[in-house]
């Protein structure tokens, strides 16, 4: 009985589904995306590049939000990202002596970005809207957490806490 109300309840939550694209530079829908809104507006997921930088091979992930009015209204949201390449850089030994060396070194990036976050978006037409949506950020890699990825030099530390802002375009089918 519960495999049978579980299956009519999926049924019933793709029937009120849409297929969605975003454009913008948001925490939870990235760059660009392409996302799944289903249970009449109030639930979505999508799938997003997070940013582009050219140091790095992938920064991408996944995105959840419930809208708690539908489309139109504030949502909160969670994404998790994947950031991956490698950084090159070098060491300099002995530095002013006559046997100075120069040591070059590649290091694997492999860090996931966890955001989680609360935002706002107004449907201005049937398919067309706006988003605005602000989060917490915090990084886990390196056998820790951290709250701030330095993306220059590949490096994560405690340092400074941030909280991404992100505006947008969406437009769902």
């Amino acid at each position: 009985m519960k495999k049978v109300l579980l299956i009519l309840c999926l049924f019933v939550g793709a029937s009120f589904a849409q297929i969605g694209v975003s454009l913008g530079f948001g925490p939870s829908q990235g760059m660009v995306g392409v996302g799944y809104t289903m249970l009449d507006g109030h639930l979505s997921a999508n799938v997003h590049l997070a940013a582009y930088n050219s140091d790095y091979d992938f920064m991408g992930g996944i995105g959840v939000a419930y809208r708690f009015t539908g489309l139109t209204g504030p949502y909160a949201f969670h994404s998790s990202e994947w950031i991956t390449g490698e950084m090159n850089g070098f060491t300099i030994t002995n530095v002013g002596s006559e046997n100075s060396e120069l040591i070059e070194h590649t290091r694997d990036i492999n860090y996931w970005r966890l955001v989680f976050g609360l935002g706002y978006q107004h449907m201005f037409l049937n398919h067309f809207g706006a988003y605005f949506e602000m989060g917490f950020e915090f990084y886990a890699g390196n056998g820790g957490y951290y709250t701030h990825f330095d993306a220059e030099y590949g490096t994560l530390d405690n340092d400074k806490p941030f909280f991404p802002v992100g505006l947008g375009i969406v437009a769902e089918f």
